[in-house]
């Protein structure tokens, strides 16, 4: 255990008992820091999740493909009740997990690199395998209907693999799983939905060129990833994008001194390939599914009753000011088009909306003089959940918020500002809230919905820690009428747990 790490978690662990750790107030909303959980690793605590009515929350570890049962019971203090290895073979990753909203049991899917992935339901209070299934290659989420009769899991597929015989780059096609299981949380079915062609689809909007995934990818065949690569066969490493094949009829290319680590795939309109599901949103009756496709700017519409895709909501471009300059000074005052690009997504608890957190994937590059549309619209947004119609976002908001408590991150002005990633709603005190994930503010943000049309930011905790935290999951649970949320900081092995301290809040337009 690093030695700040150890003196962090003593000293909150320690104190937020009986006081909390309390940070700069800007409205009469905190979210105010509680508790603090290290997991005694350094770095891989990603997904979190809560099962309600008995406090207990499950955690998953890619780095070591462990899960850990926690007590939050006592939000001021989280415990550890058991911790359990997955037994993961080489080349496998446990991506995410989710509690069963009521049986003893959590679901934990594993990415098998090029083969299919699997969904694992394991006993919370023994670890015990109780089931398992095949899924879609690369799954990297999963959920809970709320009744427990349901998984659905996320199938990415973002893994890219080369042959040098046809010196073409290739990878799986993303899908979604839908998992029905018996009230023992056994698996009854199993279907893998397959993705529409996205080809000449009416109101998609994807650049045409300028857009680029950076991707890891053994080119050369030797089973690892090199940072540096001499592409050309020159015998030298040098600062120069090589052709180093092609994907789907577009040329590819690198750059040498960044190796197999970043080769640069070209994001086509007309890609099934790109079809990545990242995150899923149920309706309350679980009739429905709202799957992002981050890099396609998308959310699939999903018939979960009868296993069909029904269609796809295009999520447009976010326009507003930002700091778009990373020199040393922080200025609102430039103007931003970008493609959304959703990660998270949740629905409100009345399911009439979707929200989706910002956050951007692709990389851009200017082309024939021309500046692309910018990756990532920095943005809290609200769609309408039957006609996917974009009903409004936060503009800037996040990015000022995160600046007037002092972690806005200045370096990424040029790229995706503080990027908005994992997102949860509720309600409270009768209105829908929503709390965001900012991956490189490293902080969460509390955003009031009472007016659906006029999103507004309410509060920020910052997360505890002097290193990256990088928050990935977000979960929310009550305990005694109270309201908690609970981050998953994946670059230094803590889960951070948030209270919302209420006060009389009134919306200005």
């Amino acid at each position: 255990m690093k030695k700040n790490h150890l003196l962090l978690a003593m000293l909150l662990l320690s104190s937020c008992a009986e006081h909390p750790v309390t940070g700069p107030a800007t409205s009469q909303w905190q979210l105010q820091p509680h508790c603090l959980y290290y997991s005694g690793h350094d770095k891989g605590t990603e997904i979190v999740s809560v099962q309600q009515q008995t406090l207990r929350a499950v955690l998953s570890n890619f780095d070591t493909g462990e899960a850990d049962v926690l007590d939050v019971s006592q939000p001021g203090k989280i415990t550890r009740l058991n911790r359990f290895n997955l037994g993961l073979h080489k080349g496998e990753e446990f991506t995410s997990v989710a509690f069963h909203p009521s049986l003893d049991v959590f679901a934990a899917v594993i990415d098998a690199g090029n083969n299919r992935g699997r969904l694992e339901i394991r006993s919370a209070s023994s670890g015990a395998l109780l089931d398992r299934v095949e899924v879609g290659f690369g799954p990297d989420a999963v959920v809970f209907s709320k009744d427990g009769g349901a998984a659905l899991v996320a199938n990415e597929g973002e893994e890219f693999s080369f042959d040098k015989q046809t010196g073409d780059f290739f990878s799986a096609e993303g899908s979604i799983s839908i998992i029905h299981l018996d009230k023992n949380a056994k698996v009854k079915a199993n279907a893998n939905i397959e993705l529409a062609d996205v080809t000449h689809r009416e109101g998609f909007i994807v650049a045409e060129k300028g857009h680029f995934l950076e991707r890891e990818i053994d080119w050369d065949g030797d089973g690892k990833i090199s940072k540096k690569t001499d592409f050309d066969g020159n015998g030298a490493i040098e600062n120069k994008k090589v052709k180093i094949g092609r994907f789907e009829g577009t040329d590819v290319y690198a750059n040498e001194t960044k190796g197999e680590a970043k080769i640069r795939i070209p994001v086509a309109s007309d890609s099934k390939t790109l079809l990545e599901p990242e995150y899923i949103a149920l309706s309350p009756d679980a009739s429905r599914a709202y799957v992002t496709l981050q890099e396609t700017n998308e959310v699939a519409e999903v018939d979960v009753t009868n296993g069909r895709i029904l269609g796809y909501f295009n999520m447009g471009i976010a326009e507003h000011g930002a700091d778009r300059k990373s020199n040393g000074w922080v200025e609102f005052n430039q103007s931003v088009m970008a493609l959304r690009e959703p990660d998270g997504i949740a629905l409100t608890p009345d399911g009439r909306y979707f929200v989706t957190a910002d956050e951007g994937d692709t990389d851009t590059e200017v082309q024939d003089g021309e500046e692309p549309l910018q990756s990532g619209g920095r943005t809290v947004s609200v769609f309408d959940a039957k006609t996917g119609d974009f009903v409004a976002d936060t503009g800037n908001q996040l990015d000022e918020i995160s600046f007037a408590h002092g972690v806005y991150p200045e370096r990424r002005s040029n790229k995706k500002g503080a990027e908005p990633e994992g997102v949860v709603t509720f309600e409270m005190d009768g209105q829908p809230w929503a709390v965001v994930g900012m991956e490189r503010a490293d902080a969460l943000v509390l955003i009031a919905l009472v007016d659906p049309k006029h999103p507004k930011t309410v509060a920020l905790g910052k997360i505890p820690g002097e290193e990256s935290r990088s928050p990935e999951g977000v979960a929310h649970f009550e305990n005694n009428g109270e309201h908690y949320l609970l981050t998953a900081n994946e670059m230094i092995g803590t889960v951070a747990c948030f209270k919302v301290v209420r006060g009389e809040f009134t919306l200005e337009h």
